[in-house]
């Protein structure tokens, strides 16, 4: 008699004992990912006069359409940590560990147990997102900003077709590796390759666009962009390799290392089945000098940003402390965050300006941006005549209603600090997200915590790899 359980209640449950433990976890994901995001947009709101605000606006606007913008990709994160963290239990490695052989000598069709492993993954992330999304949705009610539902589905799609492409990537890495360390690192490169892919496919020329995300259709156009059609084509095409590698694979039963070894000095002899010669194998195991190198690659990667992130910190430590009269000079240059929109367009708002430091010889000379103190307080203006030893200097810009030439003023030489030599505006969004909650726990405490425990972190990683 074949017993046959429900072999889709099983796969649905995951990694999780009892199905109530797992809808729990679900809405617990979905609750979390909506808080974040919801977290994230304040935090973002904190640097919008920045650079951030030419190169993605869209989820620095006061609008559901950023909430909901910074969900959907932080939604697809998420679901890359959480395949990449619990990769045993949702994918196909237990075709390697035999669990599909005994179960088709019983009577089960590969093809219904795929579809099953396959909705019920689907199935999950699913709920977890639309939760999540609902939740972003009804959280951005209360700061009362227009509610636009044209947008919502498009968004909604957007950000599912994403989850669900990953999602089926791992399904298909995971028939084809080995061990379980390089069917991770292929999760994260399938993460990467998609973001390339909304990148070069102009993907995201749609996304950014509020008006375009008005109209569904418009994500289906191909002469807008073909990434829709790239990325259902490529589901397609892993949905029919997984049927038929994994039909293949659960065919054999696999013997681990520790099951089955040679002998002392016996050799192995493959039969060509075409020529009938007899081919050496050999029972030497072959050399890991590919797990060396990715070993090797990601202990200099922890490194260099442990190391980064400190000396940013520093940098960070050192701006903020620095005082009118006392501004930090590092190597002959003063690192200023230009608080205001007096310079636009050579200095914008919350840029990284530099300032060369001089001495009193140095020579200024007309249309020279200048850093000097006057009674105790800082200003950055330009030079617009020298009579001698003394400037007249004046903002470049005014705000609205204001008199023109209200700043223009004349100032000592001996005054001047510094000229201006140049700015960076990523460093400036980077300097005000690191002043922030989350900037200080991510550039501070996340460093901090692989410092410390870095080597529990490699035993981790180590005891997967002697798994796989």
């Amino acid at each position: 008699m074949i017993y046959r359980d429900n072999y889709f209640r099983k796969e649905l449950r995951q990694a999780y004992t009892e199905n109530r433990t797992s809808k729990r976890r679900k809405i617990s994901s979905a609750l979390f990912l909506g808080l974040f995001s919801f977290a994230l947009f304040f935090v973002l709101q904190t640097i919008q006069e920045s650079v951030l605000a030419d190169i993605v606006p869209q989820i620095l606007q006061p609008s559901f359409f950023s909430t909901i913008t910074i969900y959907i990709h932080i939604a697809f994160i998420f679901n890359t940590v959480f395949f990449i963290f619990y990769y045993d239990y949702l994918f196909f490695a237990e075709i390697r560990r035999n669990s599909w052989y005994l179960l088709i000598q019983m009577g089960y069709r590969p093809i219904i147990m795929l579809f099953s492993k396959l909705s019920a993954l689907l199935y999950s992330v699913f709920l977890v997102y639309s939760g999540g999304f609902l939740f972003t949705i009804f959280l951005t009610i209360f700061l009362k900003y227009t509610l636009i539902l044209a947008y919502m589905p498009t968004l909604y799609l957007a950000g599912l077709t994403d989850i669900f492409l990953i999602s089926i990537l791992a399904l298909t890495f995971s028939l084809y590796t080995q061990t379980v360390v390089n069917a991770r690192y292929w999760i994260f490169l399938s993460a990467i390759l998609i973001l390339i892919l909304k990148i070069t496919l102009r993907q995201y020329n749609i996304l950014s666009n509020r008006v375009s995300m008005q109209n569904l259709y418009n994500l289906f156009d191909l002469s807008l962009s073909p990434y829709m059609a790239v990325g259902f084509g490529i589901m397609v095409i892993c949905c029919l390799t997984c049927l038929i590698r994994a039909k293949n694979l659960a065919k054999y039963y696999s013997l681990n290392s520790s099951q089955f070894s040679l002998p002392a000095n016996a050799a192995v002899i493959y039969l060509d089945s075409k020529t009938g010669k007899q081919i050496l194998v050999g029972n030497r195991k072959s050399p890991l000098w590919h797990s060396k190198i990715i070993a090797t690659t990601t202990t200099v990667f922890l490194i260099v940003f442990i190391c980064a992130a400190l000396v940013f910190n520093v940098f960070v430590i050192l701006i903020n402390t620095s005082t009118p009269g006392q501004e930090v000079s590092i190597r002959g240059v003063i690192p200023f965050v230009f608080r205001s929109a007096t310079m636009e367009p050579e200095i914008r708002l919350n840029d990284l300006a530099y300032f060369q430091k001089i001495d009193n010889q140095y020579p200024v000379a007309e249309g020279d941006i200048i850093l000097f103190r006057e009674d105790n307080l800082v200003y950055v203006e330009r030079v617009i005549e020298k009579t001698g030893k003394r400037l007249t200097v004046d903002i470049d810009k005014y705000p609205p209603m204001s008199q023109p030439g209200a700043m223009l003023k004349t100032v000592p030489r001996e005054y001047v600090q510094g000229i201006y030599v140049g700015r960076n505006r990523w460093l400036g969004a980077l300097i005000l997200f690191a002043n922030t909650i989350i900037g200080r726990l991510l550039l501070l405490l996340v460093p901090a915590i692989l410092l410390f425990y870095h080597a529990q972190i490699y035993g981790y990683f180590k005891k997967d790899k002697s798994k796989g």
